[in-house]
């Protein structure tokens, strides 16, 4: 489709109020009436133009039933139409729902380009599937009120579980970031009562209540350092390092991960990978080491090594007797 004949029969027929004749836009155009009902054709079809012929008057744009059109303002091409179809699959993994409703026309209309490639529904949502394996739903209301507060720049106060010990905090923040991270939304925010940036997990409001005061802002250098210093998603200031090492039956498999931007890694004569990482709060990074078993070990810290070894013994315990219900 010859997007330079699109833009001028687009402004021909927007900047008319009456049909246009055939001629006219032939000779407008240059081109033969063969290419013109060609690319008519395509522009409703792809485009979703919705132009209409009045016989024996010409061509035009039916604005009654359409307040106004506009050419989509991004072209794709057909591997790119693909590539947004796996995208639009991912939406469909996505939490809250309030997302997917609100991207629910893109649906509508990506569906109807696929279709323009031979991809149908059926071929294409079947093969592919998107998993999520630790997300934690977190309620819509939730969801639409700390995004409102953040791009309002508006304080807010939230009653925050905290997990670890089954208590409830009183909270008024002031939002800075929303984070994506291991499938769950997290908030970066100024806490009002602790004077210094907090991340919170969205799924643990469990309600929410307006200041009705401007939100205090950080500088945004600092948000990033409060959030990419440090491992995952429990930041700050790294002072501590990590130092791991990774057996030979998954050395490279490791090797090709991310754990942290300022990883460092080298290779023992063994074949074992060497991996150290920055980090200020130790309670992810002590699961991810975990759940490696006996192919990881923990050279430095002692802190962090003892800490690992502990858990081990407890779980070893609960194995020592016969399993109870």
């Amino acid at each position: 489709m010859d997007m330079s004949k699109v833009l001028e029969l687009h402004t021909l027929l927007s900047g008319r109020r009456y049909p246009v004749p055939l001629d006219v836009i032939l000779e407008k155009l240059e081109c033969s009436e063969k290419t013109f009902h060609r690319l008519q054709r395509n522009m409703k079809e792809i485009l979703g133009a919705p132009i209409h012929i009045q016989r024996g008057q010409g061509y035009y744009y039916d604005v009654v039933n359409n307040d106004h059109y506009e050419l989509p303002g991004l072209w794709f091409t057909a591997k790119e139409i693909v590539a947004l179809g796996i995208l639009e699959q991912l939406n469909e993994s996505f939490q809250p729902t309030t997302i997917k409703n609100l991207l629910s026309p893109i649906k509508q209309r990506l569906g109807e380009l696929l279709k323009q490639q031979s991809v149908t529904d059926a071929s294409w949502q079947s093969r592919i599937k998107i998993i999520n394996q630790w997300q934690r739903p977190c309620e819509p209301e939730h969801f639409e009120r700390v995004a409102y507060a953040l791009l309002h720049r508006q304080r807010i106060s939230i009653n925050y579980w905290r997990w670890n010990d089954d208590s409830y905090q009183q909270r008024s923040i002031s939002p800075q970031r929303l984070v994506y991270y291991r499938d769950n939304w997290y908030l970066d925010a100024w806490c009002h009562l602790r004077q210094a940036l907090r991340t919170f997990s969205v799924d643990s409001i469990q309600s929410i209540t307006d200041d009705a005061m401007p939100a205090q802002e950080v500088d945004p250098d600092r948000i990033t350092q409060h959030v990419s210093t440090g491992y995952g998603i429990f930041s700050g200031q790294a002072n501590q390092q990590a130092q791991l090492k990774f057996s030979s039956t998954i050395a490279k498999r490791i090797s090709r991960e991310n754990w942290h931007p300022d990883q460092r890694s080298t290779w023992s004569a063994q074949g074992d990978y060497l991996l150290t990482v920055p980090y200020s709060d130790d309670r992810e990074l002590l699961r991810d080491i975990l759940r490696y078993g006996a192919d990881v070990e923990v050279i430095a810290p002692i802190e962090l090594r003892d800490k690992v070894k502990h858990e081990l013994q407890r779980t070893l315990k609960k194995y020592s007797d016969t399993p109870t219900i």
